[in-house]
């Protein structure tokens, strides 16, 4: 088996000297600055928790990639083997920093010095729960993932600009017989899922894939490749320091592999289930606490009623589920 990294990015909003940074590049109001407001940055202290599902439920990892903005966890060790800090500066050109647009981040991935040719990409609010083998990222060198057509849905703060914008790349480069073709889009290994497909399939053109929401596995190479034939957009992407409708994001990588046909196709939603918090999160909790899911995805909500006690609740739930600290802490 091939060395399998993870990456994940992380910044604490809460950090007076980071908030002042943003302040000084930020002249929007919250209420227009949509995926760059508040609660894009809110950290609810549950970050270490991420690092013990890694150390529990993925032993096998070769290297955690942690890439921050001159942030790092006061609780974090620095020293742990696996561990590697990246600072935005280490992968980002200087002329772009600082940078508070996670779209512009993730196109630089693939600049981290010694960063394995497969790796997965992680956001702070995917967490292990259950244990994971190599086997439910990459397979004979492959990423595991599947090519499920879906409709791009417009939605408030939401991604549809990024995903047409990707989108429009990949028809660009594929065509759509290609892209049927090399997804296996008619695999029965996608279950239910092929439902997806065959209600667009009548479609003269592909417009979007099905996104999992869960962690994104990589080749190292994909991100070159796109990077050779589109660099243009790319940079764009990278000197918009908040996140902007003309951007591409991450997906582009993950698009662009399904469209050649460089991954192994199987049902992914098997492997975790997407949470968003609210003011009743009791089935999170639950699930949490029993490991339901080998991957839970949490994402921060919107209007949270007692938000300092849903969060006492969330860490509670997670203690439950890892009491001992890692060895990535001090």
């Amino acid at each position: 088996m091939d060395k399998i990294d993870f990456v994940v990015t992380w910044v604490n909003g809460a950090d007076k000297r980071w908030q002042a940074k943003r302040a000084e590049f930020d002249n929007r109001s919250l209420s227009k600055a949509g995926m760059s407001s508040d609660k894009a940055y809110r950290d609810w202290g549950t970050f270490k928790y991420w690092f013990r599902g890694v150390e529990k439920f993925a032993p096998w990892i070769n290297k955690v990639y942690l890439v921050t903005d001159d942030q790092i966890p006061t609780w974090l060790n620095i020293d742990h083997e696996k561990l590697v800090v990246i600072d935005h500066t280490d992968i980002i050109a200087k002329e772009y920093l600082p940078v508070f647009n996670s779209n512009a981040i993730e196109m630089n991935l693939h600049r981290i010095k010694g960063l394995a040719e497969n790796f997965v990409y992680f956001n702070d609010d995917m967490y292990l729960t259950a244990p994971v083998a190599p086997t439910d990222f990459f397979q004979a060198g492959l990423p595991v993932d599947m090519a499920v057509l879906s409709p791009i849905v417009a939605e408030e703060n939401g991604t549809a600009n990024f995903q047409v914008n990707d989108m429009e790349i990949i028809n660009k480069y594929f065509t759509r017989n290609e892209i049927i073709k090399n997804g296996r889009i008619l695999s029965l290994k996608y279950g239910k899922n092929l439902i997806r497909s065959l209600l667009q399939l009548p479609s003269k053109f592909i417009c979007g894939y099905y996104e999992p929401h869960l962690p994104l596995k990589f080749k190292r190479s994909t991100f070159e490749k796109v990077w050779e034939k589109e660099s243009q957009i790319l940079t764009e992407t990278t000197a918009t320091r908040f996140r902007d409708k003309s951007n591409v994001n991450l997906w582009l990588f993950r698009y662009w592999q399904l469209a050649t046909g460089e991954f192994v196709p199987k049902n992914t939603d098997k492997l975790g289930n997407l949470y968003s918090l609210s003011n009743d999160n009791s089935q999170i909790f639950s699930d949490l606490v029993t490991s339901k899911h080998k991957i839970m995805c949490i994402n921060d909500g919107f209007e949270i009623a007692e938000l300092e006690k849903q969060m006492v609740l969330l860490q509670d739930s997670f203690a439950k589920l890892f009491p001992k600290k890692s060895t990535f802490e001090k």
